[in-house]
């Protein structure tokens, strides 16, 4: 089954899985995946890992972390052995100088581009074709979101979160935060970029997008952010350039 082109956070998701879609070069897909999978995928999953990967799911010290970093790497090997051709065992990344995860080797079709995140009971992961993405998502807590955003948002984000009534201010943050991660993460670089570098919009309900960033003065004419609709009480976006048709939502079935 096919998932809806969209480019708000109000559509549903399209059942599917990977095997059954087909990643277009001038889109990106978004695949939410339940942390609470039946055992049997989570072995056939587990078997996929390296050995250094499974050594780092026993150091978790609580079992839903280690479930949560199992979900997302078993999950993102089988959908990139499914857009690739190829068993997902077979799949292998490598690291890039700045930390950023990539595939070992560049199949004959193009790179395919990948991120993921992962909070509560939700795994994302984004991709696209030979087209830097980034993805983040955050379950709503309760945190100083004031002292958070005085501390690590740009003025012009401190200005618009202020102006928001104070029931909706808690959204507003993690609109901001998800919306900042997943920048700095389709842009490679971490946070060796300071979070007060670069300003997004975050009022809940009006358009995502990037404002301005001062060290690009195009930036905002580059890239375009999605809000991802994970699901009450949580906030995620995803983020690619401006050359991406739209984004795409599967929830993996």
């Amino acid at each position: 089954m096919s998932g809806r082109t969209i480019d708000s956070g109000s559509a549903a998701w399209e059942p599917a899985q990977p095997a059954t879609t087909k990643l277009g070069p001038d889109e990106v897909h978004v695949w939410r995946i339940s942390v609470r999978q039946p055992p049997p995928v989570l072995e056939r999953w587990r078997v996929l890992l390296t050995a250094e990967e499974r050594a780092r799911l026993e150091r978790f010290r609580f079992p839903d972390d280690a479930t949560r970093e199992l979900v997302s790497r078993g999950a993102l090997r089988a959908a990139l052995g499914a857009y690739l051709g190829v068993g997902p065992a077979t799949v292998t990344f490598a690291t890039e100088e700045k930390g950023k995860p990539v595939l070992a080797t560049v199949p004959a079709a193009g790179r395919i581009e990948f991120n993921t995140s992962h909070a509560g009971e939700w795994v994302l992961l984004a991709f696209a074709h030979g087209r830097p993405v980034g993805v983040d998502v955050e379950r709503w807590r309760e945190v100083d979101s004031a002292d958070l955003v005085r501390g690590y948002f740009s003025p012009g984000e401190i200005a618009e979160w202020e102006s928001l009534p104070e029931a909706t201010r808690i959204e507003g943050f993690f609109n901001g935060w998800t919306r900042k991660e997943a920048y700095l993460k389709a842009l490679g670089v971490g946070l060796a970029k300071p979070l007060d570098s670069f300003q997004v919009r975050l009022a809940p309900g009006a358009p995502a997008g990037l404002v301005a960033d001062r060290d690009d003065p195009e930036a905002g004419t580059r890239w375009k952010v999605w809000p991802v609709p994970v699901g009450p009480g949580y906030a995620g976006a995803v983020v690619a350039p401006r050359g991406i048709d739209g984004a795409r939502w599967f929830a993996w079935a």
